[in-house]
């Protein structure tokens, strides 16, 4: 592999990482919760709203669910040496499909469960330059070979992911299935990225416990924090979570969860760097996120 391969390798992978942390969180999909017993409030549509409220999975063991998802980055550089400066521009797509198996149920709430990425597409369409496509379902072609690959062997891949009764993800196991279909087993993302993307994707996380609905407005309101890979260091979040309100959507009654994060960076110096090499300074001036995720109260 020359050196241009490797570093249009080391990109895609570092997309594919960035998939992980994002995939969740552009999916927009029923989420499942269940609720307790007691007196329920009838809304217009015909849905019902439990007097109590459970927003913690309630699943049962053999339930799949399927998720589609898409994300788009448009991205804008500018590089300075001197008095010369250059700026470059490229949007990237990605784009697929997965699926959730419940496998087991504790007694505790606890649950054993399947993701499988069960394909992707990667367009990257730069400001100038051809656009390059790469498609896990189809052949690879001479100049996109080595990262359709990588690619490939990110799909189709079943990961155990272990949840707690919360709905927060405890551990994810099985990368090495991914890595034993690569030649290049270290592109492949690190447990803890898929522990963020199965966070996002079929549960959320850290979900209170039962509480009472008020018809007046949501009011309940949790907060969570995470800490995550991020190709500069370690990204810690903290979200504030509320439940803003029950609709009516086709007569199903809805939890409607809405949630605000602010980010700090932890930056770690990259791994192989000269002992030599110049110092880094790296900051994040802002970061964060808004989200709103809804949960269909009928289901169980």
């Amino acid at each position: 592999m020359n050196q241009k391969q490797l570093f249009r390798l080391k990109k895609l992978a570092a997309t594919l990482a960035l998939l992980t942390v994002l995939l969740g969180m552009v999916t927009l999909a029923m989420a499942q919760a269940g609720s307790t017993s007691g007196s329920d409030t009838a809304i217009s549509g015909g849905g019902v709203i439990p007097e109590t409220i459970d927003l913690r999975p309630q699943w049962t063991a053999g339930q799949t669910s399927r998720y589609e998802f898409w994300n788009q980055m448009q991205q804008t550089a500018e590089a300075t040496l001197g008095d010369r400066s250059q700026t470059t521009t490229g949007t990237i797509e990605v784009e697929g499909e997965v699926t959730w198996t419940v496998n087991k149920v504790n007694a505790d709430g606890s649950s054993v469960c399947t993701m499988t990425l069960d394909w992707m597409k990667f367009t990257n369409t730069p400001g100038e330059g051809a656009v390059m496509v790469i498609d896990s379902r189809k052949s690879a072609s001479a100049d996109t070979k080595v990262m359709h690959e990588l690619l490939s062997a990110m799909a189709e891949v079943g990961l155990t992911v272990e949840i707690a009764p919360d709905g927060h993800v405890t551990a994810v196991k099985g990368l090495d299935k991914m890595k034993n279909k690569t030649s290049q087993p270290d592109f492949i993302p690190t447990e803890l990225d898929f522990e963020e993307t199965a966070s996002d994707l079929a549960a959320i996380a850290y979900a209170p416990q039962p509480f009472a609905y008020e018809s007046s407005g949501g009011g309940k309101a949790w907060n969570a924090d995470f800490r995550w890979e991020h190709d500069l260091g370690k990204m810690n979040q903290k979200w504030a979570y509320e439940l803003a309100r029950v609709e009516d959507i086709a007569g199903v009654p809805v939890a409607v969860v809405t949630g605000e994060g602010r980010f700090k960076l932890d930056p770690e110096e990259p791994e192989g760097r000269p002992a030599d090499a110049p110092p880094i300074n790296v900051k994040l001036l802002e970061g964060s996120a808004e989200s709103e995720v809804l949960f269909d109260l009928s289901r169980h």
